[in-house]
């Protein structure tokens, strides 16, 4: 076939005659289906969801990190005012409480006094003997609060936990 009857047969044509095949207002309303102009709008349509759920959870596996570290803290505060008197419980208590933004109660915070020879030998009461060996005294401090994870909604117990010796 010539040039001029190819050109001839497709000269008819809306593209032909510098025509587009889709009207203007309905050009303007589908134009966005256009084969490649849309390929980057769907591709952030299809990861943001996934880049935001994956940003959820390492801020909520941060916030958790960072709650159980304070009360960690919380409760070393509470064993430094141990080491001075261990038998004040209700100071040892509120200093722990007063020391950490988590939100805790007196409630949250337990004190536990357990005894030792210095062989290591554990003793059921702090009254008992070590057979002539010293008693070792120790306390451990517990600051626990319920945390509510915000991506997977289910409540988790937090602890922060220290032992000292306090005689």
């Amino acid at each position: 076939m010539s040039e001029f009857i190819k050109m001839r047969k497709h000269a008819n044509t809306p593209r032909a005659r510098g025509m587009n095949a889709m009207p203007a207002p309905l050009k303007g309303l589908f134009g966005w289906f256009s084969c490649k102009r849309g390929a980057a709008a769907i591709e952030f349509a299809i990861i943001t969801p996934v880049m935001l759920a994956a940003l959820a959870g390492i801020g909520d596996y941060g916030v958790t990190v960072y709650e159980k570290m304070e009360l960690t803290s919380a409760a070393r505060s509470g064993a430094q005012i141990a080491l001075d008197d261990y038998t004040n419980t209700a100071t040892i208590k509120q200093t722990v409480v007063e020391a950490t933004n988590a939100g805790i109660s007196t409630g949250d915070v337990t004190t536990t006094i357990f005894c030792e020879c210095d062989d290591g030998t554990s003793l059921s009461s702090c009254s008992n003997s070590c057979g002539g060996a010293n008693v070792k005294y120790y306390m451990t401090i517990t600051a626990s609060k319920v945390h509510n994870l915000i991506f997977l909604g289910t409540p988790m117990t937090l602890t922060g936990s220290t032992t000292v010796r306090v005689r």
